[in-house]
């Protein structure tokens, strides 16, 4: 272990470097600036998965992992995996005739269906017929439930509008595309008010009338990349670190965005061209053979994931489609946010989960001391399983022990002010050197040590703890589509309710309470007509068959950063 530090600390070079010539098998506070405002460069349009941008970026990666002297660990020999992921929906073409008349100015929402029907108007959503959806105010959560009863009552078809008194109270017509994501099971199209309110009147007076719907809504695909290298151990399918980060971001804004209705480039800086400059700077000393010299080393893997914004997409695909043996990998150290370490401290969440960690952090906090740096590892005490979601909860639900460095949400987080020029090189480049001094440690720890250990608390959610409030407990799997709909679930958090009622990976959620779950945005609007101490049923399709089991809300434990 001696000479593993001495090693690294002479690969240490915290704050002055010569220009980048080749391999520098050193970490420096001007390659990682170097890094991340290439990456966070405004040219990359926020590096949302499956973009031209992000493609951009993964090849940026691959080249750094290839300059530093990494193996290809992708699938085909190469540096990348390849998976789909969805594309932001987009409205196609649509038409709407009214007693064979078209009516202009239509538009439709990213909830509808695709398709087309033909049936009378009425105001109340009745079986066989157009819906005539009135929507006031701007919220999308009250007018996704409108057209979901509308189509539970067996109507083919909603139309959606203002009525014309609304104009006077300052609210405009035109009902944005995004005002309901998710989906319906009817196509939907918007109208202008004035239109509506004559539709209206027609139906009041005890007129039949006979409306065509024509609904489009594109829903494209893309491919995104992971890129992954490997240092290689000095034994030939031996035990494997995961290393990680992603790289992706939010693009131009969107669902995710804490900027709502601003269309800007999201550049994410610190989320998470931090991490993934931390990373390719972990790569290339790693691939020079410094930080470690002597039989047993573990092979380490540097794997820079896309699509974690859309859901841990990336990571989730890895461990399901492993490059290498999903067995010899015995711990995950993730990456996601590390630029800006406030009051000289980096959170390290997920601690708990093999007893091999605390020690190897301990070692990690008397090294930096010893090396002259004052930044501090802020181990969360007691439970805590994953401090969040991000890339290390794929890795839990395999069953594999995962770290989680973090240096905390501001005020630019999902935001387009997250630019490359706020962070803290210098704290990144002590961030290194503490996670460089870690997986040296870990090649070394004993096997049964980074045995997976349950946690006993919340992990968060995937993405389940950026929405507060009502704990159920399950982690979706976003890159399931069920066939006919619902919450497909990659498992549930420890000690929620819903590990409590019986869920597991794969279940398919249908029903809350009765209230049909087509998808996510119909799990959260549930939810939020629920407190704590109710008992609801769980309706959910297991291997083909239907189950239905009592919940009871509990509070959610309180231990957070």
């Amino acid at each position: 272990m001696r000479r593993c530090l001495l090693l690294l600390l002479a690969a240490w070079a915290p704050a002055c470097a010569a220009p980048r010539t080749g391999v520098n098998p050193q970490v420096t506070v001007e390659e990682l600036q170097a890094h991340v405002a290439w990456l966070a460069d405004d040219a990359r349009e926020g590096r949302r998965a499956g973009s031209a941008g992000e493609q951009a970026a993964a090849e940026y990666v691959a080249r750094e992992f290839a300059r530093a002297g990494l193996q290809p660990a992708g699938d085909a020999g190469g540096w990348f995996q390849e998976f789909e992921v969805a594309l932001e929906p987009q409205p196609g073409k649509c038409s709407l005739t009214v007693d064979g008349r078209p009516v202009a100015g239509i538009g439709t929402l990213a909830c509808s269906a695709t398709g087309r029907a033909s049936a009378p108007l009425s105001e109340q959503p009745a079986r066989g017929q157009v819906a005539l959806v009135l929507h006031s105010g701007s919220d999308g959560t009250a007018l996704r439930n409108s057209l979901r009863a509308a189509a539970e009552a067996g109507a083919v078809a909603a139309l959606v509008g203002r009525h014309p008194r609304e104009l006077a109270q300052g609210a405009g017509w035109q009902i944005p595309f995004a005002s309901a994501p998710g989906s319906v099971e009817i196509p939907v199209l918007t109208l202008a008010p004035q239109d509506f309110a004559l539709l209206q009147e027609s139906c009041a007076a005890g007129k039949t009338v006979q409306a065509a719907v024509v609904a489009e809504v594109l829903r494209p695909t893309a491919v995104a990349r992971n890129v992954l290298g490997l240092a290689p151990g000095t034994s030939a399918g031996g035990d494997v670190l995961v290393v990680g980060a992603h790289f992706d971001h939010l693009g131009w804004g969107g669902a995710d965005s804490l900027a709502p209705g601003e269309r800007a480039i999201h550049n994410g800086a610190d989320d998470n061209a931090s991490g993934t400059a931390v990373l390719m700077e972990l790569a290339e000393l790693w691939a020079s053979g410094a930080p470690l010299a002597g039989a047993g080393e573990r092979s380490v893997l540097f794997a820079a994931w896309s699509a974690e914004e859309m859901g841990l997409l990336g990571s989730a695909h890895w461990v399901k489609n492993p490059t290498v043996e999903i067995g010899r990998v015995r711990a995950n150290v993730n990456l996601d946010m590390v630029g800006r370490v406030a009051n000289g401290a980096v959170t390290v969440g997920a601690a708990e989960t093999a007893a091999g960690f605390r020690p190897a952090l301990e070692g990690t906090q008397r090294n930096l001391l010893g090396a002259g740096l004052s930044l501090q590892l802020a181990v969360v005490e007691g439970p805590l399983p994953g401090g969040g979601g991000s890339d290390h909860m794929s890795f839990h639900q395999a069953g594999i022990p995962a770290l989680f460095f973090f240096s905390g949400l501001h005020a630019d987080y999902h935001k387009p002010g997250d630019d490359a020029e706020k962070l803290d090189y210098a704290r990144m480049a002590e961030v290194a050197f503490a996670v460089s001094d870690l997986i040296a440690q870990l090649q070394l720890a004993d096997a049964g040590s980074l045995a997976y250990v349950a946690p006993t608390a919340p992990a968060g959610g995937a993405r389940e703890g950026r929405r507060p409030g009502l704990w159920f407990g399950s982690i979706p799997d976003y890159a399931a589509a069920p066939e006919g709909g619902g919450l497909q679930i990659a498992g549930t958090s420890p000690g929620s309710p819903a590990e409590k009622a019986g869920l597991q990976a794969g279940d398919v959620i249908r029903k809350l309470d009765g209230i049909v779950i087509g998808d996510i945005y119909d799990y959260m609007d549930a939810l939020a007509g629920f407190k704590e101490g109710d008992t609801i049923s769980v309706t959910f399709l297991r291997a083909g068959q239907s189950l239905t089991v009592p919940l009871t809300f509990i509070p959610r434990p309180t231990s957070e950063f």
